[in-house]
This record gives C-alpha cells, structure tokens and sequence, in this order.
C-alpha cells in the first residue's frame, strides 16, 4: 500500500476570517487618489493709489492690492523703486506714465496709471541735474583733444579714437554744442553743418545718406533723416545715467543709439556716466559687443 500524506486544511471558520481580512485590504488598497496639493490661487487683481506727499511735485504711489508680497515701479525718467509705499519728487510739469507690478503666490499683474505734474519744481536743480545744468543753463562740447571720441572693446580700451588733427579737420563735429537747460531742456546746434560718419570701414553711415564722409552742410540732411539735425528735446539725469528725449536727439555722434548703432533717428537715448564734474563729464553707450565714449567739456 502506497504511503499518502496528510495535509492539514483550515477549517471553514478560519477560511472565512482570512478572507474577510483579504476583501478589507482590498478595499483599502482601492481606495480613490486625494489630491493634496495646496489651491495657490491665480495672479493678483492690482491696483494703486497716487497721493500727493505736501507739495506740487512730491507724490506717494500706495499698493491697494490684496495678498500681494512684492511690488515694483516703473517710475518713467524717475527710474524704479519698489516697496508697498514709495514717495517720489517730479520736478518738471508734465505727464508720466506709472507702472506697478505687483506679486503674489499665484504670479504677477501690472496696472498704469498717468500722473499730471501741473508745475516745474522751483527747487529742483541738485545732483547731476544742477552740474548739467547750472541751474540756468550750460553748453556743453565735445573737449578739444585726442580720444574725445572713442570706440572699443571696453570703456578703457581702443579701437578707434579721434587724433588732435581731428579737432581741426572734424571742425563740424566739434564745433557742435550740447545745451542743458534748467527747465529740462536739451537743445543739440550744430551751428549749421555737420559730420557725416562713416562705418568703419569707408563706407557712409547710413549706406544710404547720399552724401561723402565728412563736413556737410546742415541743409544737406536728407528728410529722412532730417530728425539729426539741430533741435530742442527733453531730458532727465540720474546718479548714473542721462536720457535725452525727442526724435533724433543726440550727443557726440547721431549713430550711436541705447544699445547699438543706429541707422534711423530714436524717440530716446540714454547714456551712462563714467565720471562727471563742474566741467567735464565722460559718457558712454555699451553695447555688448563695443562702448562708445565721448568726453564733454564746458566752459
């Protein structure tokens, strides 16, 4: 007789117990996915006030905006600040553009609003302003003297800078002033002629200006490019820069714009300053790939 084994097999009570606690866990395994990610919200509704803090031309600019943690402003020739509350001095009658950006945990928003200043501020030549200016006004010229004009890799290093002979044979270019008026105006006289510049490499700047490198007559300025000649504009200065405001307006060369050479006139150019005293100042445009610099003189 063959040997047989004996497997001992659980009763039906243990049976049932078992499986009940398999189907519990099967349950809970089911269960449906929570999401338990934190609703953040979407970007803030902004909005601003605008205050006056005494005076004509002093303002406070107030965060309305609910839940915000961070806000900026676009303060036009003022620059930017930021903070929930910012107080600011415009000392030139006009209309400004102000923008505030604002953040929240759900992003960013930004909202303009437009300033009116009704007057000029009688106090408000100081800084940079009061050296351009002289609190009445000043002309300014390129200094009569070697590298007054330069280009190259950097501010210190040349490429190309004008010679003294240039003084003479550029008498156009450096016979040019550059008037800085106490109620923010910039006048460019070219006392009737000009240099037309070339690229660099012989060849007019703009290819097409129609006319020889050199001295030119001012009536010579094609309409086209009429907005280089003489003018009156606008300006703004700050610790570090000067904005010159108004089609064409320029110093030291029409082509050298913000950020690069230019081949139309601009609505504004902004220059920053190296270094600047009672009577010099030197300025410059970087534009990545060269800096052009000029060096003023007034007397």
């Amino acid at each position: 007789m063959k040997n047989s084994k004996k497997y001992n097999l659980p009763n039906m009570k243990t049976y049932h117990f078992y499986l009940m606690v398999f189907a519990m866990i099967s349950l809970i395994g089911c269960e449906p996915f929570v999401d338990d990610k934190i609703d953040i919200g979407g970007p803030p509704s902004p909005s601003f006030e605008i205050m006056s803090a005494g005076t004509p031309n002093d303002f406070v600019f107030k965060n309305t905006t609910q839940g915000g943690f961070l806000t900026k402003w676009d303060l036009g020739p003022n620059g930017s600040k930021e903070g929930n509350e910012v107080e600011v001095n415009f000392p030139f009658k006009g209309t400004y553009d102000i923008k505030m950006t604002t953040f929240n945990k759900g992003g960013s928003a930004s909202t303009s609003q437009t300033l009116t200043v009704t007057e000029d501020d009688p106090n408000a030549c100081f800084g940079n302003f009061k050296i351009l200016t002289g609190c009445a006004e000043k002309v300014w010229k390129l200094a009569p003297e070697a590298n007054a004009m330069h280009i190259g890799p950097s501010l210190n290093e040349t490429w190309w800078g004008n010679g003294e002979a240039d003084v003479t044979t550029r008498f156009c270019h450096f016979n040019d002033e550059y008037i800085f008026r106490s109620n923010g105006e910039f006048e460019y006289d070219n006392k009737g002629d000009f240099w037309a510049d070339d690229n660099g490499s012989g060849v007019v700047w703009p290819a097409d200006l129609g006319l020889e490198i050199g001295c030119n007559p001012a009536s010579s300025w094609p309409d086209k490019y009429k907005a280089w000649d003489s003018g009156v504009y606008g300006f703004s200065a700050t610790e570090n820069s000067i904005t010159i405001v108004g089609e064409g307006a320029w110093i030291g060369l029409y082509k050298v714009g913000t950020t690069d050479e230019v081949v139309v006139p601009q609505s504004s150019i902004t220059y920053s300053i190296d270094e600047i005293s009672e009577n010099r100042m030197v300025i410059f445009a970087d534009f990545g790939w060269g800096v052009w610099r000029f060096t003023l003189v007034s007397e």
